[in-house]
């Protein structure tokens, strides 16, 4: 999946940035792909393949040195920012050889998220205004766990129409099956789907039905 070549460029969400503010090394599985993400003294998020080159022990299982080293768990071979192990503590006498390099992947922090991409972006994360706004309420949901492909996931996020039948009488009704048109348009921030509009019977808690619109970016 890490070489799925659509989701490859994408940023994906791995992490609540709550979770590596209680600890300073954490691992996460993404695309099928293990990663360890740790947080430097001044406050940057990198996230890498997690594997020692050396024997092959996972990094997440180490600790963070002064704030700007990594040290695996199992024979203290100790990376810097960049990536490239710089101490050998069998033999501090010897340079780490030039191959002694971990696999390093873009990282970045935004709306309280840890988003990693594992090629070149193909577009920046998109803008959350609402984010800011203190006339909403952030709620942080998750993380849940699937028994199904990634692409799949999504598709079926992204698919309103099996509402009514699997979550009939909350997201809908059969006797309300119609979809109707809406507007799809592809920028720089990606693709953005607006006017879904779904008839849910009990969308507010007045117990009127109502047509609900929805939009996805």
């Amino acid at each position: 999946m890490i070489d799925d070549p659509i989701l490859k460029h994408d940023w994906i969400a791995v992490a609540p940035l709550r979770d590596l503010e209680q600890c300073n090394v954490i691992s996460a599985r993404v695309l099928g792909q293990d990663i360890v993400i740790w947080r430097t003294a001044d406050g940057e998020v990198l996230a890498w393949k997690d594997l020692c080159i050396h024997r092959g022990v996972k990094l997440s299982l180490g600790e963070v040195l002064d704030g700007e080293r990594l040290k695996c768990a199992y024979h203290g071979w100790t990376y810097n920012t960049e990536g490239k192990c710089i101490n050998i503590p069998a033999h501090p006498e010897q340079t780490p050889p030039a191959k002694a390099v971990v696999t390093t992947y873009r990282a970045c922090v935004h709306y309280d998220f840890v988003w990693v991409c594992f090629d070149e972006p193909r577009y920046p994360l998109p803008p959350f205004p609402e984010w800011e706004d203190e006339t909403y309420r952030r709620v942080l949901c998750g993380p849940y766990e699937f028994n199904a492909a990634g692409p799949r996931i999504v598709e079926n996020f992204l698919d309103v129409a099996h509402f009514p039948f699997v979550h009939e009488n909350i997201l809908g009704v059969q006797d309300r099956p119609l979809i109707p048109d809406y507007e799809v348009v592809t920028d720089e921030n990606g693709v953005k789907a607006s006017g879904i509009t779904v008839f849910q019977p009990n969308p507010d808690g007045t117990g009127i039905g109502k047509d609900v619109t929805y939009t996805y970016h």
